[in-house]
Formats: C-alpha cells, sequence, structure tokens
C-alpha cells in the first residue's frame, strides 16, 4: 500500500521537478547573457530597468517594487553606483531623503538591454487567478520548509554575478549558498 501511494505521487513530483528544472535553467540561461553582453548581472539590470521606468525612487522604494529586502536593494545600488550607472542624491522635496536616477551610462545601457526574465515572471503569475497564485506561494513555501530550505535567505535573483572567479563558489557541501 506505501509503495503503490509512493509510484501515485511521482507524477505530480516529476511535474513539480521538471517546472523547477526550467525555471532554473530559464533563469540562469538569461542571467549569463545578460551578463555577458552587458558586463551587469541580472538583478543590476532589473533595478536600472525599475529606475529607468520609474525615476527618484528611494532604495526602499526599490526594495518594494522588487519584492526584495532593503539590504539586498542598498547592494545592488551600491554596486551600480560605482559602475556610474546610478546617482543617488539628495530628494529635492524632502532632504532626508535620498533619490536614486539613471546616469547617461545607466539610460544608455537600458536602451539596449532585452527584456528582464523577471518581468516575464511577474507578468506570468499575474495571469494566474488568485487562488492559484495564493495556492501556488504556499505550496512553494510548503515544499522549501520539508525540504529542509525555508530559511534560506531570499535575495534578488542573481544579485551576484554568474561568472565571477572560478572555484569560488562559497557554498556549502549540499551546494546551498552560505549567506
Amino acid at each position: 500500500m506505501a509503495k503503490q501511494k509512493k509510484k501515485n505521487r511521482q507524477p505530480e513530483l516529476s511535474r513539480a521537478l521538471n517546472a523547477v528544472r526550467r525555471m532554473v535553467r530559464g533563469l540562469r540561461s538569461a542571467a549569463e547573457a545578460i551578463e555577458r553582453e552587458l558586463s551587469v548581472s541580472a538583478a543590476q539590470l532589473f533595478v536600472l530597468r525599475e529606475l529607468a521606468d520609474f525615476p527618484d525612487q528611494s532604495v526602499k522604494d526599490l526594495a518594494t517594487v522588487t519584492m526584495t529586502t532593503h539590504s539586498t536593494v542598498s547592494q545592488v545600488v551600491s554596486q551600480l553606483i560605482a559602475k556610474g550607472m546610478v546617482t543617488r542624491t539628495p530628494d529635492p522635496v524632502d532632504g532626508r531623503r535620498a533619490v536614486l536616477r539613471l546616469t547617461r551610462q545607466g539610460v544608455n545601457l537600458v536602451k539596449r538591454a532585452p527584456r528582464v526574465i523577471q518581468a516575464d515572471l511577474i507578468e506570468g503569475f499575474a495571469t494566474l487567478r488568485q487562488a492559484e497564485r495564493r495556492a501556488l506561494a504556499n505550496g512553494l513555501e510548503k515544499w522549501l520548509d520539508a525540504s529542509g530550505l525555508a530559511r534560506v535567505p531570499s535575495r534578488m535573483l542573481f544579485d551576484r554575478p554568474l561568472l565571477a572567479k572560478r572555484g569560488a563558489r562559497g557554498g556549502s557541501k549540499s551546494g546551498v549558498p552560505r549567506e
């Protein structure tokens, strides 16, 4: 009976794992192409696109629209400032707040850049019915929890360059990066 029950679950497990594999492969391929062609990470391009569409955002604003943490966005923004693609200036309305803007170099990069895959995932998720979105989010969270991955920090997709130094993966034996 237990063996039959396990066998009956295999089609769903196979479908779920294959869906995750396709998503990871698509994300990795897109991220590598962006890094190779533009010398920025996919996370950096995502932030640049958001600033192109909605200038004068704060790091807090960007964290909200990119659905990630303040510290993650702050790190990505610092990298973009160092590359000369973003500037941080005092908000003319509220001097306590800093706003971010693309530089000419940032604008030019966004103009020649492909669409970011994060936008495709966000738009694709939006096509699901509310009940499907909730069930998918709940199911993924439960799966990660049951797999022992619930405590792995959620960061911006590919916020570090993929093609960086070879052999410096910084991961654990299981392949899960240490943060």
